[in-house]
């Protein structure tokens, strides 16, 4: 009898229950789950590094390391936010808020409506940045008052550069690398016309 080819998965599987706050204890951790409405029952295949949270037909809502591996995971902030989004008052009393940059604690604190849409917009901004450059911007240059679009639009507007000097061959000597002035443009062109001192 020959040996199989390729390894066999050694996996097994369990019954979880999501709680109210949509989480689902695993190896004795609790792991949010997004998308699946609470409370609900779902399937845990666990493998030796990692397991999976399946939904009754068979689709993967969570695929994440154990816990014994320590291996750091990345917290899901848009979804997340999305949550905080129709909840705005969880938003001093989440288990995440410890992992947030003081700068973002800072913007989010306020009226729940206020940090709703606040919410709203920095999720929208997460497609473009990261929460950190984001916190690294307010820290900078403390614009607490500022729509999460606003912030986007001067974050971009200091990434962008000014184009290069250019070789120009149009403008007259005298006027070259001179701040105009409006009121003295006309007498520095054409001096004895306009009643400018010739020099």
């Amino acid at each position: 009898m020959a040996l199989p080819e390729q390894d066999l998965p050694i996996f097994s599987l369990d019954h979880a229950y999501v709680n109210k706050y949509g989480e689902v204890m695993v190896d004795g951790k609790a792991f949010v789950v997004h998308g699946l409405s609470v409370p609900n029952r779902v399937l845990v295949k666990k493998e030796w590094d990692r397991f999976f949270v399946l939904s009754p037909d068979g689709g993967i809502h969570l695929e994440t390391p154990r816990p014994y591996t320590n291996v750091k995971r990345e917290i899901p902030w848009k979804e997340i936010f999305a949550e905080w989004e129709t909840k705005p008052r969880v938003v001093g009393h989440s288990r995440y808020r410890a992992y947030l940059p003081e700068a973002i604690r800072t913007y989010l604190a306020g009226t729940p409506p206020q940090a709703a849409a606040r919410l709203k917009g920095l999720r929208a901004l997460l497609d473009r940045c990261t929460l950190y450059e984001i916190a690294q911007w307010l820290d900078e240059n403390q614009r607490w008052d500022l729509a999460p679009h606003e912030i986007g639009v001067l974050m971009e507007a200091r990434q962008s550069h000014y184009p290069a000097k250019w070789e120009e061959s149009y403008t007259p000597s005298v006027l070259i690398d001179y701040e105009t002035d409006l009121t003295v443009y006309d007498q520095r062109l054409h001096p004895v016309r306009e009643g400018g001192v010739q020099g």
